[in-house]
């Protein structure tokens, strides 16, 4: 297959998937299940096209669309309501900073007995590859105004700053794992955390929040045309990340505290409009992002699949998830119902694929391979199984509200 006509089926898939998207979206077939399979048909046709692609490519492209979402999401999140309706935060809170940890320490010690060569440090990188959540595998959950708001809203800020929160850990795990630490011991691995969770939101408060009152006062003079209004969202984002980086804080977390400073300075019906493009660019960005998931990552993994690893990706989705999650919202109003909704709608995509290839650029890690088998096996279950359930979620959790 030449790399015109690999380029213009791919093309092909884009523009039918767009004319039929609403149906799809209320079908058990998701964008990113049709594009991972789609690459996966294209691995298994031509791997000449693909072996152009170094990791670079996929490495830019999931940062690339996760920095956006996240962006994106945050702008739509109204604060005030999130601050007036106090249950939201307070969830929300506990679903990042007690259900994360405990998270963590489920998957690790589950690695640990079913892997025992990765030892604790290779089992602790598995884990945290695993924990952040991805909203863009469940769109028709958070699009459901029939589901309960307020679990909705705490899913949303989970997946936007889990991300970030992870990251860190994932620096240091790896660091520890690889013996490639600075040499400045446990002191030096906190305060690199810290410059991360700190620097990052800061300077994305300050990229957003600056972002918004510019593009406040080019709306008001008529400096903008309409067209030219709608990537502003997407240069906000790039920016943020990379701001933070260079101050050495965490670049996902700015990107979604700075969405969270536009959508705050400006009025929700500006934010909406300018939502449209980076909700398309999102999108694309997601589906190609998985194209090449489907095409780079899963054959070798699905070459090295065992009944091990299928059992590691089947409690890595359920118990390991929903066991931190009735733990975290335990004194809350929340039923079983809803707790099991929170727990299971927890699905893994983009940003365990970018951290996946952190730990394959790490040097001196050995187990590295064996992670990355488990962990695609682990995003591959959760694109199909996510992607079959969420258009059912309110009549399966809740269905006294259909």
């Amino acid at each position: 297959m030449g790399a015109h006509l690999a380029l213009a089926l791919l093309f092909a898939a884009f523009t039918a998937y767009s004319l039929v998207s609403r149906k799809l979206d209320a079908s058990v077939l998701s964008g990113p299940m049709l594009f991972t399979a789609l690459g996966y048909g294209f691995y298994h046709t031509d791997t000449s096209f693909l072996s152009a692609l170094d990791k670079s490519v996929v490495e830019f492209l999931a940062t690339s669309t996760l920095a956006i979402i996240l962006f994106r999401d945050a702008a739509n999140i109204r604060i005030s309501s999130v601050m007036a309706e106090r249950a939201t935060a307070f969830l929300s809170i506990r679903l990042l900073f007690i259900g994360i940890p405990l998270t963590i320490i489920a998957g690790t010690a589950l690695g640990m007995s079913l892997f025992p060569t990765l030892g604790i440090f290779g089992a602790l990188v598995l884990a945290i590859v695993l924990t952040p959540t991805d909203a863009a595998l469940a769109q028709p959950v958070f699009g459901n105004d029939g589901l309960p708001e307020i679990e909705r809203e705490a899913l949303d800020v989970e997946s936007g700053l889990n991300d970030g929160l992870c990251l860190p850990l994932l620096l240091i795990a790896l660091a520890l794992a690889a013996d490639t630490g600075s040499g400045e011991g446990m002191a030096g691995h906190a305060t690199f955390f810290l410059k991360q969770v700190v620097f990052g939101p800061l300077v994305g408060l300050a990229i957003g929040y600056l972002g918004a009152a510019a593009a406040a006062l080019a709306f008001a003079h008529g400096i903008s045309n309409p067209a030219g209004r709608t990537p502003i969202m997407v240069g906000l984002a790039g920016l943020a990340y990379l701001g933070a980086e260079l101050a050495g804080g965490n670049g996902f977390l700015a990107a979604f505290a700075a969405g969270l400073a536009f959508g705050w300075r400006l009025p929700a019906e500006t934010v909406a409009k300018a939502s449209n493009f980076a909700m398309t660019e999102g999108s694309i960005l997601t589906n190609l992002t998985f194209f090449l998931f489907g095409a780079a990552m899963l054959p070798q993994a699905l070459e090295a699949t065992s009944m091990p690893a299928l059992f590691y990706a089947g409690l890595s989705l359920t118990a390991i998830r929903i066991f931190p999650v009735f733990i975290a919202m335990l004194g809350t109003r929340t039923n079983a119902r809803a707790r099991l909704f929170v727990g299971w709608f927890g699905p893994r995509g983009l940003a365990s694929v970018l951290y996946l290839i952190l730990v394959v650029d790490q040097s001196g890690f050995d187990v590295a391979e064996a992670i990355t088998n488990i962990a695609v096996f682990t995003i591959l279950l959760s694109v199909i199984l996510h992607g079959v359930s969420a258009p059912f979620a309110q009549k399966a959790f809740f269905p006294d509200r259909s």
